[in-house]
């Protein structure tokens, strides 16, 4: 099977990312709105025979191509290209750019455009956790402590504006056996507003796998 050139996948993606952008805001004749989705049918018609049906993940399109275990390499957009927060390969990202300094905290940097929109000029509070839970689980692996969520608890100190740079932060607060306690912030220029603390379990891998 041929596959996409990397490039041209992360391209594709864009687009159809800001097609949703366009779609989410637009206000347009019945006969534009029809125009418009002969289109999208005519381009999801030539995608299809290329499907992959199988299990899939973050690190990678095929399920196994990336286990629990795998070492921590790049950066969490490069190491989770499928994820629905930071890949650049998900339409469905935003996608956030996320980065690692070398006291191992995490940084991230976003601007949400109306897809994201909750209460009027306002980030939806569920996809502020989405990107939270993103956040401090990239911290655990980039610190080689990868595991699932156990708990995520987000504080709301104030709205977090869309169509705004936003940038956070997150860092271990301290491991204890199987479990990683994490901590981060998400700031509005100078202004943070939200918290989150979370705990992430580590596993077996053959655990989750029967």
């Amino acid at each position: 099977m041929t596959t996409f050139p990397h490039e041209e996948a992360v391209e594709l993606v864009g687009a159809l990312r800001e097609l949703i952008a366009t779609v989410r805001v637009v206000d347009a004749p019945i006969e534009v709105l029809s125009a418009a989705r002969r289109l999208i049918d005519d381009a999801r018609a030539v995608l299809d025979p290329h499907r992959y049906v199988g299990q899939v993940a973050q690190g990678a399109l095929e399920g196994e191509g990336i286990g629990l275990r795998t070492p921590f390499v790049g950066t969490p957009n490069e190491f989770f290209p499928y994820s629905p927060i930071v890949g650049p390969l998900n339409p469905v990202a935003p996608p956030v750019r996320m980065w690692a300094d070398d006291a191992l905290r995490v940084h991230g940097a976003v601007t949400l455009e109306a897809p994201y929109n909750g209460p009027p000029g306002l980030v939806h509070g569920g996809v502020l956790a989405l990107i939270f839970d993103e956040l401090l689980g990239a911290c655990a692996v980039v610190n080689q402590c990868p595991g699932f969520t156990g708990t995520l608890t987000v504080k709301y100190l104030r709205g977090t504006p869309i169509r705004t740079p936003l940038t956070m932060e997150a860092w271990i607060d301290r491991v204890d056996g199987r479990k990683t306690f994490v901590s981060g912030e998400l700031r509005n220029g100078a202004i943070v507003t939200a918290t989150a603390t979370g705990i992430f379990i580590s596993v077996d891998h053959q655990i989750v796998k029967q």
